[in-house]
């Protein structure tokens, strides 16, 4: 919990006063183990991503992934048969 501040307005000058009523946290450690309430792993909270949330995402992205691919593709093949295009004649110079 952080301090709160409160400013001294009755004075000509203003300085923060500070309340120092709480307490910090202690962290006991023995051998290098924190003891109390175990805060889920990085596997198991990626588990349950992949379980719950992912399938239910994945169907939507892979559609627009399908439409931006296709936009993509438009251009290039136009450019390519440009180029091509480009290509032959120079070739029949």
């Amino acid at each position: 919990m952080k301090p709160t501040i409160q400013l001294n307005e009755g004075r000509g000058y203003r300085m923060p006063k500070t309340d120092y009523s709480y307490h910090a946290g202690s962290m006991s450690n023995r051998g290098g183990r924190r003891f109390g309430p175990r805060s889920a792993s990085i596997r198991a909270v990626s588990n349950d991503y992949f379980k719950n949330e992912a399938r239910c995402m994945f169907a939507t992205e892979a559609a627009f992934f399908s439409v931006i691919v296709m936009t993509a593709a438009v251009p290039l093949i136009s450019s390519a048969m440009a180029l091509s295009h480009l290509v032959r004649s120079f070739a029949a110079l």
